[in-house]
């Protein structure tokens, strides 16, 4: 390749280019040479086109020359012909002459005009106010009207079409007016909205700004009264959002930035200030020069500075304590319209964070003070809620009374079988709740009564658990994320705001609700002890005083099992009627048991062989079974029992069943003649006056009164008596002395069985139960009696615990 020709213009001297080969150098030579002849063709092309342009441009200076000389003659010309007074002189008598011709038409253009535009002026404010326009327009364009209006109608010969236009203005005035309070009314309007809205008042009313200021209170009052009174509960927060709204615009717009608004209204004339579009409807541009100078510069006049700062403060001040006095009165009411707790609680907890949320922009009230009217209404109304709810356990008391008063023997009692048809037949792989709750309706003799009565207890038992739970969840509730937007001035309400609402409401509340539920159970407990009062019921009445009773047990048993968490005492504490009705019902089941025992014991007295010897075991024999009456007797107790319903019998009722058998058995045995004795001798002392109560539950026990008449007479003599006469008829001879011993005996192992079966679990006092029990004093007077050694007591005893062990199984109601 040939190499590159150097560029001669990068060459520091002409001795460089003799650096390169003579090819090159000569190369170099040609292209100086041709670029040189270049470069004078185009300056000789440029020298030869500046020329031209140079000769083109003296020649203009020269015309111009000569139009200047032509000017300056001209003038001086017109100047030496002109005279200024002539033209005045002139133009003087051109101006009379066109006001001599024009003074015809200027009264008559000016009067259409005029009334042209008054004409359009109800319709650009209808315009204004159907498209939902400037309310400032509509008002500049009102006051407008009435200036054409005023100088129309004092003409010497106004047009009787004026009225019907003062008439229709009149009504736009009011709706511009109720167009502005709404927007006063409103939540949605802005500052800028309420600063339009207010001037275009003022203007409208011809208003200063403390006229705008109560105005604006007054229709924000009627605004938050309406929203107390409407049913919804948005309504009341809304209400609350009026009030903060209301005092954050009267502190941003008065009274500096409505003075300067109303300012600004004044500093342009109102025909200048009208939008283009009001201006086209106006027709403006045509009649605008015929409507007279007062009416197109005319500039409202208001007072914008009338209204001082501290007055505004004052002002404010005393709207919001009348604002908020009604908003706490409107809020009580509507509260009471509400019953659910969860409810009100929920509403608290809003409006709280509401107040919380914007109490920052309600200068000029105590926030303290609104805080404590917001938990003031709201803890009243808590408190009378739980008052409602906790009265209601008149209810349930009343239910008692109507049961008690209607009830019935046979109807109101009856408890359906363990396992009748209706059980046997349940389907209980897809019915296992049914059963369930089949089976605990027979087991704890849930009778219709006791269902109603535990129905209404438990409806009322939810109540209370849901005041509990509202309880909770205040005391549960924390409010650090509502203290970040309170001021830091609120220190106090900062440090205790916490303690205010999470522990003294609900602290209140507990002590109202456990006041409130302490009052009404120590109600229901007195109802119930006037159902127990230890009055005497005849025997025609027992039956029924005694299912009643069952019926009491079963509703105090089932109160004192779901008890509310927060009952103070944690216990009806009815030891005093309870024993009374559990007394009442064991009179009742023990009535047709010792009846028949009696009349057994009345027919063994007439017997002279013991057929149950031959049952006797040992060496010496001894009997091991107690006698059939023993065994009868305990099974029909048993049985009655089963009947007024297993789940009666609590330990300390089979306590007192056991005491009262235990007492009435002594004298009912006592007629046999191993123990006539200690029968005369318990009625000569008194005793504990159980032989008392054998007369009176056991008509057939004359012969052991009549025994008692006689103290003296010897054991043989009482049981000749008895075998000579048994219910005034004549008896055949008694058995023999060895037949006599042996029912001894036998009436010791029944005495030792008896004993075992209603042995008391926890006596107070073990040997003052011994020495009150008729039974072990039998007992003991039997073994004194038959003189038997201890080796037989001990085994006679034995016999009768493990006979009563085998057989105590069948009567699981004594255990």
């Amino acid at each position: 390749m040939t190499a590159e020709a150097p560029d001669p213009k990068t060459f520091g001297s002409w001795e460089d280019a003799f650096q390169y080969p003579i090819a090159t150098v000569r190369g170099m030579e040609r292209q100086l040479r041709n670029d040189l002849d270049s470069n004078r063709e185009k300056l000789r092309l440029l020298v030869g086109d500046s020329y031209r342009d140079l000769l083109g441009t003296a020649d203009t200076i020269v015309e111009m020359d000569e139009q200047m000389q032509k000017v300056e003659r001209y003038l001086g010309d017109m100047g030496v012909r002109c005279n200024s007074r002539l033209l005045d002189r002139k133009a003087a008598n051109i101006k009379a002459w066109d006001n001599a011709r024009k003074s015809k038409d200027r009264e008559r253009y000016a009067f259409a005009s005029q009334l042209a535009v008054l004409r359009s002026c109800p319709e650009v404010i209808s315009r204004l106010s159907k498209s939902g326009g400037s309310v400032l327009l509509a008002a500049k364009v009102l006051v407008i009207s009435r200036l054409l209006h005023k100088k129309l109608s004092d003409r010497t010969n106004p047009p009787p079409y004026l009225e019907i236009l003062r008439d229709r203005l009149a009504t736009l005035r009011r709706k511009l007016l109720a167009r502005i309070d709404r927007r006063f009314h409103t939540l949605e309007s802005s500052e800028s909205t309420l600063l339009e809205a207010m001037c275009a008042f003022s203007l409208a009313t011809n208003s200063s700004p403390s006229d705008v200021l109560r105005h604006f209170h007054h229709v924000r009052q009627n605004a938050i009264t309406e929203f107390g009174h409407r049913k919804d509960d948005e309504s009341i927060f809304n209400s609350l959002r009026l009030i903060v709204q209301t005092l954050r615009d009267s502190q941003a717009i008065f009274p500096d930035r409505l003075a300067r608004a109303l300012e600004e209204v004044k500093n342009i004339p109102l025909l200048h200030a009208l939008d283009p579009q009001s201006q086209q409807d106006l027709n403006l541009d045509v009649h605008q020069r015929w409507l007279g100078e007062d009416i197109t510069n005319f500039v409202p006049y208001i007072r914008h500075d009338d209204l001082q700062k501290l007055e505004a403060i004052q002002a404010v001040k005393k709207w919001a304590k009348q604002a908020f006095s009604s908003f706490f009165r409107d809020l009580g009411t509507k509260l009471e319209t509400l019953e659910d707790p969860s409810t009100l609680v929920h509403l608290r907890q809003e409006m709280l964070e509401l107040w919380f949320s914007n109490q920052r922009h309600s200068s000029g009230v105590e926030s303290f003070d609104i805080l404590e009217g917001i938990r003031d209404s709201f803890i009243n109304r808590l408190r009378k809620s739980v008052h409602q709810q906790t009265a209601q356990l008149s209810d349930v008391a009343l239910i008692i009374d109507q049961l008690l008063t209607g009830w019935q023997v046979g109807l109101s009692d009856v408890c359906p079988p363990m396992w009748d048809d209706a059980t046997s037949i349940m389907n209980t792989p897809s019915s296992g709740k049914a059963l369930q709750e089949a089976l605990s309706i027979r087991a704890y003799g849930k009778t219709e009564p006791v269902r109603a009565v535990s129905a209404a207890y438990d409806t009322w038992l939810g109540g209370i658990k849901a005041l509990e739970d509202v309880i909770a969840e205040l005391r549960e509730k924390k409010w650090a994320d509502e203290l970040d937007n309170m001021d830091e001035d609120d220190d106090d309400i900062l440090e205790n705001k916490q303690a205010l609402l999470s522990e003294d409401d609900p602290r209140l509340l507990q002590e109202a609700l456990e006041k409130d539920l302490e009052e009404n159970f120590v109600k229901i407990q007195g109802a119930m002890q006037r159902h127990a009062a230890t009055s005497q019921v005849d025997d025609q009445d027992l039956p029924k005083a005694s299912h009643q009773a069952v019926f009491l047990l079963r509703i105090w048993r089932h109160i004192n099992d779901h008890l509310p968490p927060t009952y103070p005492s944690h216990n009806l504490g009815a030891q005093d009627f309870v024993p009374t009705l559990q007394q009442r019902i064991s009179s009742h089941i023990i009535r047709s048991p010792l009846s028949r025992c009696d009349r057994y014991i009345i027919k063994t007295l007439q017997q002279t062989t013991m057929q149950v010897r031959s049952l006797w075991e040992g060496d010496p024999a001894l009997p091991v079974l107690p006698s059939p009456y023993v065994f009868r007797f305990i099974s029909d107790v048993v049985r009655a029992m089963a009947m007024m319903g297993v789940d009666v019998w609590t330990p300390s009722a089979k306590g007192l069943l056991k005491r009262r058998l235990r007492e009435i058995l002594a004298p009912i045995l006592a007629k046999m003649p191993e123990a006539r004795e200690l029968a005369n001798g318990h009625a000569a002392d008194g005793g504990d006056g159980s032989n008392k109560v054998g007369v009176a539950d056991n008509p057939s026990e004359a012969d052991g009164n009549e025994a008692g008449k006689n103290p003296g007479e010897t054991q043989g003599e009482e049981g000749a008596e008895d075998q000579q006469k048994v219910n005034g008829k004549t008896a055949p001879p008694g058995p023999s002395e060895e037949v006599a011993r042996d029912m001894k005996i036998q009436r010791l192992f029944d005495i030792m069985y008896l004993q075992c079966a209603l042995r008391l679990d926890l006596p107070s006092d073990p040997a003052e139960e011994d020495v009150r029990d008729g039974l072990v004093r039998l007992c003991l007077y039997v073994v004194g009696s038959l003189n038997l050694e201890r080796e037989p007591r001990e085994r006679l005893r034995r016999d009768a615990e493990a006979y009563w062990k085998r057989t105590e199984l069948l009567f699981g109601l004594l255990k």
